[in-house]
């Protein structure tokens, strides 16, 4: 569909007892977010299952219709995951199993949410196709399923008419890109916003961001103070005099602990959540470099473009040229 259309497109969740309500809350606020926002009836949810209602992961329970409610052309099926005993009752269920398989053989697009994956694959549909699910069950779902393509620590992946996603909230990542495509990048960014999202982001980013990297790598340790006050300023030319005396130590002892937990110095790990920032930032199209330098604490938009270009081997300009291709 272009960007422009408004033809309705038919969406069907699969539901069962156990699956996780977050894979399917966030996708489907988001599609019915851009219905919206788009102001006409895009998307059609329907919620399937093989019974009236389901329990869900967090016990509330979920009205469903019946699998015979099934619209004769579905547009995306999406089949969300749940925890390892729901998923086996899944493959367990040979009613649930011939609907499924009859089901994707009408849909014009696939889409699982974490480890929906690996219901997909037990289908056959993720043989020789790039995919991912959530970074617990990547390694399960390569060797299960040898012939699949598993990616792993990244967001979704698109590999013909087939979505995976690493699950939970990046099922809505993956909505809002089904979104920017189909209705265009503004009303997907709308739909972020309504959402209070932190930003559209693309497939390929990991599932960990650095600042979240480090900061579980400080879990244990005041570190993680130190982490959080640094984020805060990153606008700001804080030496590490100043962080020393933030966390009442001498330079050479706030230099060692980083050292032996990070493995970063300091300045280091200042520079690293700066320029983590400006790579989120630049995903933000409308913003100059120049701006995101500053935000960034950079006095100029030459000296963010070296910092950046050597810590990510591309530039800023062509890494923004590069997410510029993706969905959103």
């Amino acid at each position: 569909m272009s960007k422009t259309a408004k033809s309705t497109k038919q969406l069907c969740f699969v539901l069962y007892d156990g699956v996780q309500l977050l894979d399917v809350a966030g996708p489907a606020e988001v599609f019915a977010q851009a219905n919206h926002e788009a102001g006409s009836h895009v998307y059609n949810i329907q919620y399937l299952s093989d019974r009236a209602q389901v329990q869900s992961s967090a016990g509330l329970p979920l009205s469903t219709q019946g699998l015979d409610q099934c619209p004769a052309r579905i547009d995306l099926l999406l089949i969300p995951g749940a925890n390892p005993e729901p998923l086996r009752q899944v493959q367990q269920n040979p009613l649930l199993q011939q609907w499924l398989a009859k089901a994707v053989q009408q849909s014009k697009e696939l889409a699982s949410v974490c480890s929906g994956a690996l219901i997909l694959a037990e289908l056959g549909l993720l043989d020789h196709k790039r995919c991912t699910t959530h970074w617990l069950a990547t390694k399960i779902l390569q060797q299960r399923y040898p012939l699949a393509k598993v990616v792993d620590n990244v967001l979704y992946i698109q590999d013909g008419n087939v979505w995976t996603s690493a699950g939970v909230l990046s099922g809505v990542d993956m909505a809002l890109a089904i979104v920017a495509r189909d209705l265009g990048y503004r009303i997907a960014l709308a739909v972020a916003k309504n959402l209070v999202a932190f930003m559209l982001r693309e497939g390929s980013q990991p599932q960990f961001s650095a600042p979240l990297n480090l900061q579980h790598r400080a879990a244990n340790s005041s570190l993680l103070q130190l982490i959080q006050w640094l984020e805060q300023g990153l606008d700001k030319a804080i030496s590490v005099e100043q962080m020393a005396e933030f966390m009442a130590t001498s330079v050479r002892s706030l230099h060692r602990r980083c050292l032996e937990t990070l493995d970063l110095s300091p300045a280091k790990l200042f520079n690293e959540l700066r320029l983590e920032q400006g790579k989120l930032l630049l995903h933000q199209r409308e913003l100059p470099i120049k701006q995101i330098a500053f935000q960034c604490g950079f006095s100029n938009s030459s000296a963010f473009s070296k910092a950046f270009s050597q810590r990510h081997k591309i530039s800023p300009l062509q890494y923004r040229h590069r997410v510029s291709r993706q969905p959103v």
